[in-house]
C-alpha cells in the first residue's frame, strides 16, 4: 500500500483531491453524539488521502456514500463502493487507499467497548466480517447522522437510534446470541417503563433510565418495548405529549404554552408530531374546540 507520505507527493493524487468540480475541497468532520458519551459521527468528504495499516480502540461502522477504496484487512484486499459498510472492531487492523485517485465520501459512527458490550450482554471479540451491504443497518446509521442534527431531537429519540444501530450491527459479531428475556417478565418490564414515560412525560427519561426501573438493558428493551406495544419509547412518549397537548387545547390554553408544559422542545416542534398524528395544527385543534364549546353552549 506504500506510506502516507509515497502516496500524498504522486503528482496523479494531488491533482484528484479537486478532479470533479462540483467536489470542492475536502471535508473532515468529527462530532459528538451529544445524548451517548463517548459515541462520534466522524466524516470524511471529497478525501483522497490513503490510510495506511492501522486500528482503533472502539467499534466502528461506516458507510461508504460515495467514491470507490481499496481496502485491506484480515489479510484480503477488497474493493468497496457506494453503499458498501465497514465494520471494525477494536484492535481490528485495517487501512484503505483511493482507486484510480478518486475521492470518498465516507461517513461513520464510532462507540466504546463498554457501550458496544451491553447489545450483545458481554463483549465479543470481533465482527464475524468486516464488509456488509445491508440496507438496514445504512438506514439505522443514517438515522443517527439525521437526529444528531436534529435541534428538535431529545435524548431519548438520539439513545433510541444508536441502540437500533448497535443491535443490528451486534448480529455481525462473532458468537451472538441476543436474548430476550422471558415473556412473562417482559409484560411487567414495559408496563413500568410505560409508567415512568407517563409520570414523567415533560421532563422526558432517558433510556438509560427507562432500562433501570425495567431491569432490562437499554437495546433490549427498545426491542421488547416495541413488540409489547408497537411503538418505541419515543414513539410512546410523543404520543403521551400529543395526548396531553390536545386535552390542553381544549381547555383553551395557548399553544406555546402547552408545548412547554407537555414536553416538546418548542411550539414548533409540538405542531410537526400534533399534525402528524391528528391531522391539523394545535391552533387549528385549540380554534375547532372553542367553537365546538360554545355551540353546546349556545344550544343549552
Amino acid at each position: 500500500m506504500g506510506t502516507l507520505e509515497e502516496w500524498n507527493v504522486r503528482p496523479e493524487v494531488r491533482g484528484a483531491r479537486l478532479a470533479d468540480p462540483d467536489m470542492g475541497a475536502e471535508h473532515r468532520h468529527i462530532a459528538e453524539f451529544r445524548a451517548c458519551s463517548g459515541v462520534e459521527l466522524v466524516t470524511l468528504e471529497g478525501v483522497v488521502q490513503p490510510f495506511p495499516l492501522h486500528f482503533h480502540d472502539f467499534w466502528t461502522m461506516g458507510e461508504i456514500v460515495y467514491g470507490r477504496r481499496r481496502t485491506t484487512c484480515r489479510g484480503e484486499v477488497r474493493e468497496l463502493g457506494p453503499g458498501d459498510i465497514v465494520l471494525f472492531g477494536p484492535g481490528e487492523v485495517h487501512g484503505c487507499e483511493p482507486m484510480n485517485g478518486e475521492p470518498f465520501f465516507y461517513r461513520s459512527v464510532v462507540v466504546p467497548n463498554d457501550l458496544f458490550a451491553q447489545a450483545c450482554g458481554e463483549t465479543p471479540a470481533r465482527f464475524d466480517r468486516f464488509t456488509v451491504r445491508d440496507e438496514a443497518l445504512a438506514s439505522e446509521l443514517g438515522a443517527v447522522y439525521a437526529l444528531a442534527d436534529d435541534a428538535m431531537a431529545d435524548a431519548l429519540e438520539q439513545e433510541e437510534a444508536l441502540a437500533a444501530l448497535i443491535s443490528r450491527a451486534a448480529t455481525y459479531c462473532e458468537g451472538a446470541a441476543i436474548e430476550d428475556p422471558a415473556p412473562t417478565a417482559t409484560s411487567a418490564a414495559v408496563e413500568r417503563a410505560r409508567a415512568l414515560l407517563e409520570e414523567r412525560c415533560a421532563a422526558g427519561p432517558t433510556l438509560a433510565e427507562l432500562a433501570e426501573v425495567a431491569g432490562l438493558s437499554r437495546y433490549h428493551l427498545v426491542r421488547v418495548f416495541a413488540a409489547e406495544t408497537g411503538l418505541t419509547p419515543h414513539r410512546y412518549l410523543q404520543a403521551v405529549r400529543a395526548n396531553r397537548a390536545r386535552d390542553l387545547l381544549a381547555q383553551g390554553v395557548e399553544p406555546a404554552e402547552v408545548a412547554a408544559r407537555v414536553g416538546f422542545s418548542d411550539q414548533a416542534h409540538m405542531t410537526r408530531v400534533f399534525k402528524a398524528l391528528f391531522g391539523l395544527t394545535p391552533g387549528r385543534y385549540r380554534e375547532a374546540a372553542a367553537a365546538s364549546a360554545r355551540h353546546d353552549e349556545e344550544g343549552r
